[in-house]
């Protein structure tokens, strides 16, 4: 399970991303998890490490363990409370005699916590350029502290905006209203990057004018189709305007 609340159609391979207009935008949304930095680190602890040790902690038989993860899986698929790990330490924390702490085992895959191929610079274009780059994500807040640690996002971006400080996921309505409340910015001249088209659809109805998709945020994954956005992955090119070449 990775840290994005959609499963999408596997493609052939990621097409070349399509120029930007850079003139119109002052303001440049992006998502944390698939999209600044490599999903692998999710995928590999929601859909392997955190099953096994689940399994390890609550002593409960393997194909008990999994029939409680998956129920919980699908049925807070979307909301606020999947991406919560205060939430998933109530939910689960009984069965592993309180010993569960979903922080440390995350840690323990820490190392395999990256960017994704171009970030840094990308990054670096657009502070250059004068554009407001702004973290929206739906990621816990231990999750991105840990995630912090790991990488030097905080230092290249201008805002951070999360979900579980605004009170919304942003697939609802409400992220998108609340955040216009918080930072100052002009939807028709703010482009959004995300690899969740659930939130690309949500800010598409708030009126985020620019919006581009991730096709391949796992590096150990498959392309993904992104319609109805366009896609976005080569960081490099979309800014080799910005960086003068």
């Amino acid at each position: 399970m990775s840290e994005t609340p959609w499963s999408a159609t596997p493609r052939a391979a990621s097409p070349a991303s399509l120029a930007l207009p850079w003139s119109e935008i002052d303001t440049v949304l992006l998502d944390m998890d698939g999209t600044l930095l490599d999903l692998d680190f999710d995928a590999r602890f929601w859909k392997e490490h955190f099953p096994r040790r689940y399994v390890e902690l609550s002593g409960l038989a393997e194909p008990e363990a999994m029939a409680r993860l998956n129920a919980r899986f699908e049925g807070l698929r979307g909301q606020l409370a999947w991406y919560c790990l205060d939430d998933w330490h109530r939910a689960l924390a009984p069965d592993c005699r309180n010993e569960l702490d979903l922080v440390a085992l995350k840690r323990e895959l820490a190392h395999h916590i990256r960017y994704r191929h171009g970030v840094p610079d990308f990054l670096e274009r657009l502070g250059v350029a004068g554009k407001q780059r702004v973290l929206v994500t739906n990621a816990h807040p231990a999750s991105v502290d840990l995630k912090f640690e790991r990488v030097d996002l905080a230092t290249r971006l201008d805002r951070l905006f999360n979900a579980h400080e605004i009170g919304a996921a942003k697939e609802s309505p409400r992220f998108w209203d609340r955040l216009a409340e918080q930072l100052h910015f002009d939807p028709d001249r703010t482009l959004l990057v995300d690899d969740n088209l659930v939130a690309l659809a949500a800010a598409e109805d708030f009126g985020i004018r620019h919006l581009r998709a991730i096709t391949l945020p796992n590096s150990r994954g498959e392309a993904m189709d992104t319609a109805p956005f366009e896609p976005l992955d080569d960081f490099l090119a979309a800014t080799a305007v910005l960086a003068g070449r």
